[in-house]
């Protein structure tokens, strides 16, 4: 028992001092609880008194004011109008009836009978003030001799005596035990001078025997510190405070990094990290630290790329299903769509078109271009293997090129003509096969990604563009063979007409040999 004393006797004086802190503590929090409730409950009495007096004072001034115009019989005497006696007691009541519910109050007798008799007494005395304006005193007189009054005053009377009761009452034990608080809570603060200031003093004296095997310690600590966490390059030993404090930091750098880095904010810098001192954190926490925030660096910059390249293709299919309807449409929108996204100047889509004359030759024709926010009407034609595009096309490989031929494309703007700093010529596939080239330039390299997004919208664009090019060639065959069924219809419409004119002709033919037949028998018959 004496070395369990010995070994934890810091201990359980300091747990001793903290359950007495705490129940001070808790106390307190206990005694500003009843404090509150207490003043909370002398609130709620005083507003009940206060509302209950207004109440009463409303029902005398409408007795005053109605019995002063009756004695002087000018509107100015009906200072407090019967209307506005209601209108204040409507109000009242319902203070009253919220301020009773959260008391938990309650007069089943008297409350209900003064409502009714309030609503009564001012019955009455709206009816005395009309019977006074249309001069009927003798209807006056009558209910003035049969006052009301006589029998709603004792019911007020109960009602206040027996709500002012219980109202004294409340507030008398919210004191009580808000005086049986104050009297705990002296208790305990005397039990924490008592106990807690001799025992904090012990455990003074007894922290200062042990400090120099706490000395060798931090020493070991420091030393651990350096090979594990952070080396500031500093190897004097400067006291306790000095390492713990050092120890302390290091943690709270390393907890900010981690923190600042899990956040995304890579250009975080290790505080204390120099030239001189960073060949001495390769292995520790700190080195592993710099080196995790370089990888992840990395990582959300590859995040980024593979986000804009979704987003990019995600937005670019909406476009392409809102202009799917004609090729022309559809290729100036996603030219448009391109040459935005990747902050280009110019752009231009070429597409593989048959030549009219000869349907088994192909060439690409400009379908769309795009420069500085405008659309721009050019027509071009260019031969399989002809400049860039064309050679593009035969290759079946992108071009990106960041020197550009002096008068190979200029870019003008209202600033002027300029060169571009990068070409790319990407070619858009379908089914492996080129279905449309798009070339954009621009005044800054295209990043290796781009170029990526670039070559994998180019099949969503080819495959719309070979889609469209196949609805606007149904199109057109269905209008053709509707216009032939159109022509085969009217053929047959003459035909039939030209057969049933040709039955009416056989009809009189026939009818004119019968009556021939017929007159050649009379003339038979005759001779």
């Amino acid at each position: 028992m004496r070395r369990f004393l010995n070994k934890h006797l810091i201990s359980i004086a300091i747990y001793t001092v903290s359950a007495l802190i705490l129940l001070s503590v808790s106390l307190s929090f206990y005694n500003k609880k009843v404090m509150s409730d207490a003043l909370e409950t002398q609130e709620q009495a005083d507003m009940v008194v206060r509302v209950s007096e207004n109440t009463l004072l409303n029902i005398r001034q409408m007795d005053i004011s109605a019995r002063g115009y009756a004695l002087i019989r000018e509107e100015g005497f009906l200072f407090w109008s019967v209307a506005n006696a209601r209108k204040e007691n409507r109000e009242n009541f319902k203070a009253l009836d919220s301020l009773f519910a959260i008391q938990g109050y309650s007069d089943p007798v008297n409350y209900p009978k003064l409502k009714a008799g309030f609503k009564k007494y001012a019955d009455m005395y709206e009816e005395m003030v009309q019977h006074l304006k249309n001069d009927d005193l003798e209807a006056y007189k009558a209910i003035l001799k049969d006052d009301y009054g006589r029998t709603f005053w004792p019911i007020n009377d109960a009602f206040t005596s027996r709500l002012y009761e219980f109202e004294d009452e409340l507030v008398a034990k919210a004191q009580a035990r808000y005086e049986t608080a104050i009297f705990q809570n002296t208790i305990v603060q005397l039990l924490l001078l008592l106990i807690g200031l001799p025992t904090l003093i012990f455990i003074t004296i007894k922290l200062r025997r042990d400090e120099k095997n706490r000395t060798g310690l931090l020493i070991n600590l420091r030393e651990n510190n350096k090979k594990y966490l952070f080396n500031d390059g500093d190897n004097q030993f400067r006291g306790a405070a000095k390492i713990l404090n050092g120890s302390i930091e290091n943690l709270k750098k390393a907890a900010n990094y981690v923190r600042k880095v899990a956040s995304g904010e890579f250009d975080v810098e290790w505080t204390g990290m120099t030239e001189e001192n960073k060949d001495l954190n390769q292995k520790n926490l700190a080195g592993q630290l710099i080196e995790m925030k370089k990888q992840m660096q990395l990582a959300d910059i590859d995040n980024k790329k593979r986000i804009w390249s979704t987003e990019g293709l995600s937005k670019l299919t909406e476009i392409i299903r809102n202009s799917e309807q004609d090729t022309k449409q559809l290729t100036f929108e996603a030219t448009k769509y391109l040459t935005q996204y990747l902050g280009a100047q110019q752009g231009s889509l070429f597409i593989l078109v048959q030549d009219e004359e000869d349907t088994k030759q192909k060439h690409l024709e400009l379908s769309a271009a795009y420069a500085f926010d405008r659309q721009k009407f050019i027509k071009k034609k260019l031969e399989i293997g002809q400049g860039l595009v064309g050679q593009t096309y035969r290759e079946r490989e992108t071009l990106l090129l960041t020197e550009i031929p002096q008068d190979y494309t200029i870019i003008k703007s209202g600033l002027g003509d300029s060169t571009p700093t990068c070409l790319a010529i990407v070619p858009m596939m379908y089914n492996d096969n080129v279905q449309s080239l798009i070339e954009l330039a621009s005044f800054r390299k295209f990043e290796e990604h781009e170029v990526k997004f670039l070559e994998k919208a180019g099949e969503y664009v080819a495959s719309a563009i070979a889609t469209t090019q196949n609805n606007e060639k149904t199109r057109i065959l269905l209008e053709q063979m509707q216009q032939q069924a159109e022509e085969m219809r009217a053929q047959e419409e003459e035909l039939r007409q030209n057969m049933e004119e040709l039955e009416a002709t056989q009809e009189e033919m026939r009818r004119k040999e019968k009556m021939m037949e017929e007159k050649m028998q009379n003339a038979d018959s005759i001779n």
